[in-house]
């Protein structure tokens, strides 16, 4: 576990927390870690990231085989010098 300090909280932001806290009967503390929770739960671990971009690109290697494409900056520049 580790021990944040937050400073300079905004007194409406505070008192929002401490409105919810009551409602949600909870302390100070309970109800951030709940709103921290809340908020974290939602973004995707770095390895599932990587995961899900390792899928796709294994599928479009599927689907395209082992073909080299050629680069498109040239293929630019050819039309650009035309």
């Amino acid at each position: 576990m580790a021990q944040i300090i937050l400073d300079n909280i905004h007194p409406d932001v505070l008192e929002k927390i401490r409105n919810l806290a009551q409602k949600h009967n909870q302390s100070l503390e309970d109800e951030i870690k709940s709103i921290l929770a809340q908020a974290t739960a939602e973004i995707p671990s770095q390895p599932s990231v990587r995961a899900s971009f390792r899928e796709r690109l294994a599928e479009a290697r599927q689907r395209h085989g082992n073909k080299l494409f050629s680069d498109s900056v040239e293929l630019l520049r050819e039309d650009r010098n035309r």
